[in-house]
């Protein structure tokens, strides 16, 4: 899989205690709302073993206007909006570009 402008997310939120599913439910919520076509390649929410309450969020799109062009959306930014009253702070990331992709589906 080519990476040339591929361009990737790197999140951490932590929820209210309690709370984390929901959240959970929520990104996945976001995820969809972009619709099939948006350019979002991956999706990943991980749970953190230490801190039950902290989630972990990697996305993969083919580029950042894709990226961009989804996240600014209203279906997706109505979703984001619901997101705040869920978590304890500000979610924390960066912003990247894919150096190197490796899909083991296509092997």
């Amino acid at each position: 899989m080519s990476s040339t402008n591929m361009f990737s997310v790197y999140g951490r939120m932590t929820a209210l205690p309690g709370r984390r599913d929901d959240l959970i439910a929520l990104l996945h919520e976001c995820a969809r709302a972009g619709g099939d076509d948006c350019g979002l390649l991956n999706y990943s929410v991980n749970t953190a073993p230490e801190d039950p309450d902290t989630i972990w969020m990697t996305q993969l799109w083919v580029d950042q206007a894709a990226h961009d062009a989804t996240t600014r959306s209203e279906p997706v930014a109505a979703a984001t909006r619901r997101l705040l009253p869920l978590l304890v702070r500000e979610p924390e990331g960066s912003y990247g570009h894919a150096v190197y992709v490796h899909d083991r589906r296509s092997e």
